[in-house]
Parts: C-alpha cells; sequence; structure tokens
C-alpha cells in the first residue's frame, strides 16, 4: 500500500514525515486491509486548503455548501482515490494528542470510504417529498444530505476504530469535539427562531454525537462519554436535546451500507423534526 504526498505551500520537513508516520502507523495497527493507494494532501494553511476544496467543488459539480471549511483535517474521494487533506496551521492549533487522533479518524475514513460510492447520493425521497411541497429548497435538501451522510460516515470510523483497538484515540477525538464553544452558543442564538436554519443546526450536530456513540458501550469510558454527550447539548432547550438523543440512537440500528445507514437516519431526522409549516 502506497502514501503518496503532494505538498502545497512551504512546508517544514517535520512535519510532513511527523503526519506520514501517523497514519501509515494506523494501517499497520489497523491489521489485514483492502487499500492500495492513500493521497495525502498537506497543506500550508487552512486557506489554501479551503480554495481547493472550493475549486474541486467546481470542477466536480458537487452541490452543497462549504462546510469543510471548519474541518481541521478532511477525507474524500471524489476523483475515485482516497485522499486525506490536511492544513498545518488548523492542525498545529490542537493539541498534540488531539491532533493525532484526528490524523488516525481520517486514516480510517480511507480503509472505510475510499471509493466513489460513499460520496455519490442522490436526493432520497424523504427529502424530495419535503422540496415538492414547499417545504425546503433543493440546496437545504443537498445540505442535509451531506450533513447526515458525513454523521453516519463518522459513526462508522468510530465503530472500525473501536473494534481495532483505537480506544484511547478515539476517546480523545470525541472527548475534544464534544466540547462546545461560546460560538457555538451564540450562532444557536442566531438560528433558533428560524425554523428551517434551526434544523440545518441541530443536523450538523450530528457529526460528533454519533461519532461518540460507539464509545457508549465502553465498560471504561462509556458513562463518561454519556456525561460529555449531555453536557455538548446542554445549552438546548430539553425537548430538543431528547429529540437529539432519539436521533443518535438510530445508529444502533446501522448496518454495514452506508447509503442505507444514511437514508435510515434521515427519515429519523425528518420525523423528528418539524420541517413543515403546517
Amino acid at each position: 500500500m502506497r502514501i503518496i504526498v503532494r505538498r502545497f505551500g512551504e512546508l517544514k520537513e517535520e512535519f510532513v514525515q511527523r503526519v506520514f508516520k501517523i497514519i501509515n502507523d494506523c494501517y499497520e495497527r489497523a491489521g489485514d486491509i483492502d487499500l492500495k493507494l492513500v493521497d495525502l494532501y498537506l497543506f500550508e494553511n487552512a486557506s489554501l486548503l479551503g480554495a481547493f476544496l472550493d475549486k474541486e467543488k467546481r470542477e466536480l459539480g458537487i452541490k452543497t455548501s462549504a462546510f469543510e471549511h471548519s474541518f481541521f483535517s478532511f477525507h474524500d474521494a471524489w476523483r475515485g482515490i482516497p485522499r486525506i487533506m490536511v492544513a498545518y496551521d488548523k492542525l498545529l492549533s490542537l493539541p498534540e494528542t488531539v491532533a493525532e487522533s484526528c490524523l488516525i479518524h481520517e486514516a480510517a475514513h480511507t480503509l472505510l470510504h475510499g471509493s466513489l460510492e460513499h460520496y455519490s447520493f442522490s436526493i432520497p425521497t424523504v427529502l424530495l417529498e419535503l422540496i415538492e411541497e414547499g417545504e425546503i429548497s433543493r440546496q437545504l435538501a443537498w445540505n442535509l444530505l451531506y450533513l447526515v451522510s458525513i454523521a453516519v460516515k463518522d459513526y462508522e470510523v468510530s465503530r472500525l476504530l473501536y473494534k481495532c483497538g483505537f480506544l484511547e484515540e478515539l476517546n480523545t477525538y470525541v472527548g475534544f469535539f464534544l466540547e462546545h464553544s461560546q460560538e457555538d452558543v451564540e450562532a444557536w442564538g442566531l438560528v433558533k427562531n428560524h425554523r428551517l436554519a434551526k434544523f440545518l443546526y441541530l443536523t450538523s450536530l450530528l457529526k460528533t454525537l454519533c461519532c461518540a456513540v460507539p464509545l457508549l458501550k465502553d465498560k471504561e469510558c462509556g458513562e463518561e462519554i454519556a456525561g460529555s454527550i449531555a453536557k455538548s447539548i446542554e445549552y438546548l432547550s430539553s425537548d430538543l436535546r431528547e429529540i437529539l438523543m432519539d436521533v443518535i440512537e438510530t445508529c444502533l440500528e446501522f448496518g454495514e451500507n452506508t447509503h442505507f445507514n444514511v437514508n435510515l437516519l434521515l427519515k429519523k431526522i425528518v420525523d423528528k423534526f418539524t420541517f413543515t409549516t403546517k
């Protein structure tokens, strides 16, 4: 299996080698894997990474909004080869153990979601019906589909890492991203009185919440993770907290097919979230 490193901007060799080693070690620890090639794109800063992603989306006709700009690292297989993309400045802003866990998280995505089929989705019937009824726009449907797909794939990655014995790294990753910031609270304040923006925001929270679900069954950290999940959404009203907890329980029904899992979670969201004005 080959990892091909592509550099964008000025990067210290020490950083390049460190990232390469963490990802390569992850593959070795994961054991027998069916992966022949991975592209590792390293960017000097988040601006370069963002510009690259915007260009790729224009060329490939990808319709979702630029949610990726907020990520510390990113993965895709838009061109048929699994890619990991990392911005040096963003990774440097994280505690060392969290940065390492982010890289392991992305490497696991290439193991599970390394082909184009995991990034090619059609708007499902449950959202098409809302579009036809005039309840949501097509762009909102694409954004909801994207947010649900990344939540599902993050759950699948955590499930794999837990199975492969990456408990410490997984706990570090989930624990860090479950901590909400003042910016999160302020963002909620801006959207909570706007029906559709509110549910887009709530759907965006599922990425981290679903990622944490596989740890809930662990005897060592399950209770702590449950507490972290509760604390991460404590600024929401009690009814919305209950809805989100009900939604993430859907992960326990997931199988091995990502498209099936995405449709299952979307149906749950549409059932629990009030998209209609009626």
